[in-house]
């Protein structure tokens, strides 16, 4: 059930391009474009009896909402609109009203308590052209949509890693015509209210805070598919088995110009040397790979083993996480303790990048995939260089990645849009739903998108297999769904789910390469003026209602228009075409934009249609 605001509550509406402040049912202030600063009254939650003063100041495209420590404001949006926006969470509706979520502070998690996720941004778009953006990203800054009415439900749930985590976080808002986000202040704030034509023009007003990348990741990184070592065989992996699964991977006809060794190619976590019983000559398994056609790149994160001698290197020199008494702080992650990288050290950085470059040096490997980083692995308590909210940490390790290694992956982000580097979503489950499943590789994409991360990496075709049995149909359709996206990731081996799912996923693998000019093209685009390359309907068509509710169909860039199945034993779907022409991308046949109902959808197919004129 979800919950309604106090009557005291601070109220944003809007409508077009009007917006009016409401307390106790009555207007405060309306806010016009041209017009001059306003002064309201907001509810203060640290001494309720002592009204605070919000100021409302005009700028250009909008408004600057200067909010007081304590403030709560409600911003309601009519029944037609709709929210995107924040980032990635486990549960990825789209649109974001679609979810309950209690005001939660906003940070970076590896499956947060409440279902928040490895990206977050504080920036909130509607369909309406409506947009809500903090300039200054903070914890402080709670935020929650369509709050249900117990809003401690998940208050007494702390960190669990992704082998012990469910998908069902957030929950599913009960109530179709919600369209409240609540946003409340533990310290002064100053918020932008964007009020814009349509949603595209509010989320490039929103990019002169935000930014956008101006080069694109590695082209090889996008130009074919990535495999990965991790869904197939864990942490189980030495040189004999990497060279097996790429010598599979060629015999079997699949492109692919980067392999990925994941956990363990190490003898211990935070160490930058290969396992000598595992991997006794990995130059030569790497020069191996590359006349197999394939890159190299390793795993990585910013846990060191306590018994490591980089730690010990580090802890010498000052390079850790301290408690606040001065040791080091062991921080607990999913594969138990260690010791964290002081990122807020500019030496320590420096000192990590010689090490994983000597590393580079020596074995030829092509960069690494950047795991962690997120705020939870970070204590409210640890003592660093300088310093920081924790949130923080995840933007200097994205950055870091950025910086030194541009081939490979981040997973966490924070105001991180700038970065030239693949965002890869969250560990997937091997299931079909929204709840972090095969339909959330293509919500997670669109959310992402809209809050300025171009560069998506869609986790692993199939999912990681926690527990969870990959069926053909799965494959199949989870392959489909990703090969028009800008990048994608195979590990399990498709040919070990029979003859017709090798066959049929070969042939999405290769499409996937015969689309690389188009997706290149979208990618490019961003760096240019920050446009998302996968696009929702709604950017497409932002006048049309029924545009703003899709979250299981895409456009890459603008006239390629991808509607996979995404429910398991469909084999027809309805697809909405923006206005215009479209032609069948397989078959030819020409349709005006609207609605085809039980398109034909049989396993083998992914239905598109290309935009014509």
């Amino acid at each position: 059930m979800t919950g309604k605001p106090p009557f005291d509550a601070v109220t944003l509406r809007a409508e077009g391009q009007r917006a009016a402040l409401y307390r106790y049912g009555s207007v405060l202030t309306e806010l016009r474009a041209g017009g001059s600063a306003q002064c309201f009254e907001v509810g203060d939650a640290v001494t309720p009896a002592r009204p605070a003063v919000a100021v409302a100041e005009p700028v250009s495209e909008g408004w600057l909402l200067h909010l007081p420590a304590g403030a709560t404001l409600n911003i309601e949006l009519p029944a037609h609109a709709h929210w995107y926006g924040q980032g990635s969470f486990v549960r990825q509706t789209f649109p974001l009203d679609r979810m309950s979520l209690a005001p939660a502070p906003l940070m970076s998690w590896d499956n947060g308590p409440a279902g928040h996720g490895c990206i977050q941004e504080a920036l909130w778009l509607a369909s309406s052209g409506l947009a809500i953006q903090a300039e200054q990203l903070s914890e402080s800054l709670h935020a929650g949509i369509n709050p249900p009415a117990d809003t401690n439900a998940d208050a007494t749930r702390g960190w669990v890693s992704v082998f012990e985590a469910d998908g069902v976080r957030p929950a599913l808002c009960g109530d179709p015509a919600a369209r409240r986000l609540v946003l409340r202040t533990e310290q002064a704030t100053t918020l932008r209210l964007i009020v814009a034509a349509d949603l595209p023009s509010a989320y490039r007003a929103a990019l002169a805070v935000i930014g956008h990348p101006t080069e694109m990741p590695p082209a090889p990184l996008l130009a074919a598919p990535i495999w990965t070592t991790w869904a197939k065989y864990k942490a189980d992996i030495n040189a004999e088995r990497v060279l097996e699964f790429a010598r599979a991977i060629r015999s079997h006809g699949y492109p692919g110009a980067t392999l990925e060794i994941d956990d363990r190619w190490q003898a211990a976590y935070g160490a930058t040397e290969f396992d000598p019983q595992r991997f006794p000559d990995p130059a030569g398994l790497v020069a191996t790979l590359r006349d197999l056609g394939f890159s190299t790149t390793l795993w990585i994160t910013p846990f060191l083993a306590a018994d490591t001698a980089n730690a010990g290197e580090a802890w010498r020199k000052g390079y850790l996480v301290k408690r606040p008494g001065g040791l080091p702080y062991p921080v607990r992650w999913w594969q138990g303790e260690a010791c964290l990288l002081d990122l807020t050290n500019p030496a320590a950085c420096d000192w990590w990048a010689d090490k994983l470059k000597a590393l580079q040096v020596a074995s030829g490997i092509a960069g690494y995939k950047f795991d962690a980083g997120e705020a939870n692995f970070l204590p409210a308590d640890a003592a660093t260089h300088t310093p920081i909210e924790r949130s923080e940490y995840s933007r200097l390790w994205a950055g870091f990645a950025a910086t030194h290694f541009p081939y490979g992956e981040a997973r966490c982000g924070w105001r991180g849009q700038r970065n030239a580097i693949l965002y890869r979503q969250w560990d997937k489950f091997s299931t079909w739903g929204e709840d972090n499943g095969l339909a959330s590789v293509v919500t997670q994409a669109l959310a992402l998108g809209l809050v300025g991360y171009p560069f998506v990496l869609p986790d692993m075709v199939g999912g990681n297999a926690y527990g969870n049995t990959v069926s053909p149909e799965l494959m199949i359709r989870w392959t489909q769904a990703c090969a028009p996206m800008l990048a994608i990731q195979f590990s399990i081996p498709p040919w070990e789910l029979g003859e017709s799912v090798d066959a049929i996923c070969r042939r999405y693998a290769e499409l996937h390469v015969a689309l690389a000019p188009r997706r290149l093209a979208a990618g490019r685009s961003a760096t240019l003026d920050g446009t998302p390359p996968i696009r929702p309907m709604v950017w497409a068509a932002p006048d049309r209602a029924e545009a703003a509710a899709i979250g299981d169909q895409y456009l890459l860039g603008d006239d390629l228009l991808v509607a996979p199945v995404l429910r398991e034993g469909q084999t027809a779907r309805d697809i909405w075409l923006p206005p215009g022409r479209w032609r069948e991308y397989w078959l030819g046949a020409e349709h005006p934009g609207g609605w085809l109902r039980d398109y034909p959808a049989p396993l083998d197919m992914l239905p598109m249609f290309e935009r014509l004129g």
